[in-house]
């Protein structure tokens, strides 16, 4: 029977749940990857007596059946029980340009490792990791480097509201900019709950309730604005002269159809520009997915500072980078005399800013990256255009509504969707199944592939063509297995 073939499924999301958990395959999925992961099981139990912060134990976000990793290199992770698996998860995306541990990076930072200062120094590397970064993101003047996305978002807010004096900021609803507090309010629809049983507050003539997704994040002056182009445009235009900026993604993975994006974020852009409000450009995933200039470069979008991260490390230290024009970037530069800083500037360094063995990581890749030129991304597209093309084959031979959902080149997730796109986020987040990638997940782990909680597919050269069949055979093979058992792939 195929998906096409069934009757409407009139149960509630939580009736879904409880049903599909209950079934005696789920429960053999279970009790096999218990039995090959006790190593991992009992790491993972360990470490929660001591650290709460490793992502297996993210909020919103936690795998079931966690992996201890005892060792990766390129696309392949060990895990502390001895198994192997193609890594299609690649650390969030940001080792998926060459994998885990190049050699080339590897022996780089070893370099700098044995005879570099530490923090807190003046390093010649900084600079040629800014000429670098120039060269590749030329639309930017002058960068700040920092240690995560979410602190480029938190600190790119900052500098908006040092340069300009105020201290509303505005951003689109759904997106996620981090887990700061002001990336918390009205972030992606699966850290609010699922939009069936926690309905989207009302979109009014103040654009939409700000509401935060986390416990102990305080209201602040936010305006959300709705995916609508026209809408946002008037509620700017309404609060110009209280904002600070205006904050969007190009895209993310709770509204990752650029069809929409694009076409809305630079018709807002370009509003802003009119208007004097500051833009912030969250390329956090989208940097260096559309080209070494990434969507800015890519859609022509103008912005005036733009936030990156994952990619932009190396051997997963921590890096992230704001980029844009140098008079917003100034306000966190010294003006050479410190008693006349006092009260004109703002601060945003840290012990830990700017790293010298992340500026070396970041610096050995890029090149890396650099040299690889055009050639790169035209392997990466056509790796994905094939799994689209399987899928697609997939998809009109049993009716099973398996897409891979991303971007870019390329940030994604496998799941299940009754449609190729959506015309909006809240009919997009209302057809999401949470359910569903969930479990294919597992299904990935004992088919060999990993993946942390959902099935994200991040590629590049770290994946050869036949990694990328492995990864596509597994995924279809998993979704065969759910559709003879079932497996409600449309929430109703």
């Amino acid at each position: 029977m195929t998906i096409a073939d069934s009757t409407p499924d009139t149960r509630t999301p939580a009736e879904i749940l409880a049903d599909v958990m209950s079934q005696p395959w789920v429960g053999d999925l279970f009790a096999e990857l218990t039995e090959r992961q006790q190593n991992s099981m009992a790491l993972a139990e360990e470490v929660r007596e001591h650290v709460v912060t490793n992502h297996v134990f993210l909020p919103f976000h936690a795998p079931m059946f966690p992996l201890g990793v005892a060792e990766a290199q390129g696309s392949r992770l060990t895990d502390v029980d001895g198994n192997t698996y193609i890594d299609s998860h690649l650390g969030f995306g940001g080792q998926s340009l060459f994998g885990h541990n190049p050699p080339q990076v590897v022996e780089f930072v070893r370099e700098q490792a044995l005879r570099g200062t530490g923090n807190g120094y003046l390093n010649p590397l900084e600079l040629k990791l800014g000429e670098l970064l120039k060269e590749l993101i030329p639309h930017c003047e002058k960068f700040a480097l920092l240690n995560s996305g979410t602190d480029a978002i938190a600190i790119a807010t900052r500098l908006a509201r040092a340069y300009t004096g105020k201290r509303l900021v505005a951003k689109f609803e759904g997106c996620w900019h981090g887990t700061g507090d002001v990336a918390a309010h009205n972030t992606s629809f699966f850290a609010h709950g699922h939009p069936k049983v926690n309905p989207f507050p009302e979109i009014g003539s103040d654009g939409i309730e700000p509401l935060t997704a986390f416990t102990g994040v305080p209201q602040l002056e936010m305006l959300i604005l709705p995916h609508d182009a026209a809408a946002a445009s008037k509620l700017i235009e309404k609060y110009a002269d209280d904002l600070a900026c205006v904050i969007a993604d190009a895209a993310c993975q709770s509204w990752p159809f650029t069809d929409q994006t694009i076409p809305e974020l630079r018709e807002v852009a370009q509003r802003c520009q009119e208007l004097e409000v500051p833009f912030i450009l969250d390329e956090v995933l989208t940097g260096f997915r559309f080209g070494t200039a990434g969507a800015a470069g890519h859609f022509d979008i103008p912005a005036d500072l733009h936030c990156y991260g994952k990619v932009v490390s190396g051997l997963g230290l921590p890096l992230a980078a704001i980029g844009g024009k140098a008079e917003l970037l100034e306000a966190a530069h010294t003006s050479g005399m410190p008693l006349t800083d006092i009260g004109s500037k703002t601060f945003v360094v840290n012990t830990h800013s700017g790293n010298h063995l992340s500026i070396a990581a970041s610096y050995a890749s890029l090149s890396m990256l650099r040299d690889a030129g055009p050639a790169f991304y035209e392997r990466t597209e056509a790796k994905v255009a094939r799994v689209q093309s399987r899928l697609a084959d997939f998809r009109a031979e049993t009716g099973i509504p398996l897409r891979l959902l991303g971007f870019g080149a390329f940030a994604g997730t496998f799941g299940f969707t009754a449609r190729d796109s959506y015309d909006t986020y809240r009919d997009f987040g209302a057809a999401a199944n949470p359910l569903g990638p969930a479990v294919l997940t597992l299904m990935l782990r004992k088919r060999g592939v990993y993946t942390l909680s959902m099935p994200m597919f991040y590629t590049g050269d770290a994946h050869s063509d036949a990694d990328v069949d492995a990864i596509c055979d597994a995924v279809i093979d998993a979704a065969r297995e759910m559709g003879r058992n079932d497996f409600p792939f449309v929430i109703p």
